[in-house]
C-alpha cells in the first residue's frame, strides 16, 4: 500500500500543475483574444475614416477647359469603376447636355461645368435604353407576317 501513496501524490501534484497551466493559458488566451479585438476595432474605425475622406475627395462636378476629352476626364476623375468607358460618355452627355452639341461626346464645350455620373445615373441610363428599345421592338410588329 505504501506504493499507491506516491502515485496518488504525484496525480495530485500533476493536476495542480495543470490547473496552473491551464489558467495560465486561458489567461493567455482572454489577453490575445482582446488584442485581436482591439486590432478589429482599430481596423474598423481605419476604413470608415478612409471611406469618409474619400468621399470628400471625390469629385462629382467638373469644369471643362480648352483641350479636354471626355475620355481623359473618364481616366482622370472617374477610374477604375466596372462600367465600360463607352457607357460612362453616354452617362455624362445624357446627365449633361448643355455642354455637348447635338449630344455628341466629342463636341464639348470649354467653360460648361459637367455633373459626373453617380451610380444613379448610370442606372437610369441602362434602364432607359432598354425600355425603350422594348417598346420599338413591339412597334414593329403590325407590319409582320403571321403564319397560321
Amino acid at each position: 500500500m505504501t506504493g499507491v501513496r506516491p502515485n496518488i501524490y504525484f496525480s495530485c501534484a500533476v493536476g495542480i500543475l495543470l490547473s496552473f497551466s491551464m489558467s495560465a493559458m486561458a489567461m493567455a488566451m482572454d489577453q490575445s483574444a482582446e488584442k485581436a479585438l482591439a486590432q478589429l476595432m482599430s481596423d474598423v474605425e481605419n476604413i470608415q475614416i478612409d471611406s469618409l475622406n474619400k468621399k470628400e475627395d471625390k469629385a462629382t462636378h467638373y469644369k471643362t477647359q480648352y483641350g479636354d476629352t471626355l475620355d481623359q476626364i473618364i481616366i482622370d476623375y472617374l477610374p477604375n469603376l466596372p462600367v465600360r468607358t463607352s457607357m460612362l460618355k453616354r452617362a455624362i452627355v445624357h446627365t449633361n447636355p448643355h455642354a455637348f452639341k447635338r449630344s455628341n461626346p466629342n463636341w464639348m464645350y470649354s467653360g460648361r461645368k459637367l455633373k459626373l455620373p453617380d451610380p444613379e445615373d448610370i442606372r437610369d441610363l441602362i434602364f432607359t435604353d432598354a425600355a425603350q428599345e422594348k417598346m420599338s421592338r413591339g412597334q414593329d410588329r403590325d407590319s409582320w407576317i403571321r403564319f397560321p
